[in-house]
């Protein structure tokens, strides 16, 4: 008796583990069973024929026609010149030109001539602290010739709220500054939002420095500091202009 009782105990502790053995093996081969219907049935189906394919093309080479031509990207620049002075205007605050003596010359003998012309090309995937390191090297060689580029708005232009923040953040003297008790204190930048002059350098990357001077270009492209970047440029081109321009980055004046 003792043992028949045992024996009954025993089997009914066993008996549910069958059952659930049984049950996710059943499950198991159920599923394995579509998974293996549904690659048949994908092998062998066929999608119709897009009817509008050959329209949807023409529509789109139609629209790359359009914004691609020189009147579209006009309007463009045009829209982005204007939303830099009625949008950013109390951001980006354009630099004064030189001061012209009455020979019609520049008064400032030594900053870049009149014939020379730098370009910093940065975008907002560049970390923050990246982008105003290079801005505030800008602002402290205070030479008006050098302008920092961005191919366009932070967001695209439907997100005009995205590029202002953008801007207010990035032109801060102290990245840290939260405008808590007085305004933080920004510099007096121009920042050019012009997507045609990568085209026209060939910019492939960022940062990039081009010189240019009597039609004459040097491009160099690297994460490097701004000074070290234009020192590698005046290797080549050899100008007392740009040797000032790299002391008073190394050097600035406060």
């Amino acid at each position: 008796m003792r043992f028949f009782v045992i024996a009954l105990f025993l089997f009914l502790t066993i008996l549910p583990g069958f059952y659930q053995t049984g049950a996710e093996g059943t499950e198991r081969k159920t599923i394995s069973t579509i998974m293996e219907k549904a690659r048949k049935d994908g092998a062998e189906m066929t999608l119709p024929d897009n009817r509008h394919a050959e329209k949807g093309l023409r529509a789109a080479k139609k629209a790359a026609n359009t914004f691609n031509s020189p009147d579209f990207q006009e309007q463009i620049q045009c829209e982005q010149e204007r939303l830099e002075k009625e949008v950013f205007g109390d951001y980006i605050a354009a630099w004064k030109k030189k001061e012209k003596s009455s020979d019609g010359q520049s008064s400032q003998t030594d900053g870049l001539a009149d014939t020379e012309q730098v370009y910093l090309f940065v975008s907002s995937s560049m970390p923050d602290e990246t982008v105003h390191a290079y801005l505030s090297a800008i602002a402290d060689a205070g030479e008006p010739k050098v302008i920092p580029v961005m191919r366009g708005f932070v967001g695209g232009m439907a997100d005009i709220q995205a590029g202002t923040e953008y801007f207010r953040r990035i032109l801060k003297k102290d990245l840290r500054c939260q405008n808590a008790r007085e305004p933080c204190q920004r510099y007096q930048l121009e920042i050019k939002l012009k997507s045609p002059l990568f085209a026209q350098y060939g910019i492939t990357r960022v940062p990039s420095v081009v010189y240019e001077s009597q039609g004459q270009v040097f491009l160099i492209q690297g994460d490097a500091g701004f000074d070290y970047l234009l020192e590698l440029i005046n290797r080549e081109v050899k100008s007392s202009a740009l040797d000032n321009l790299i002391n008073k980055i190394r050097n600035p004046r406060h």
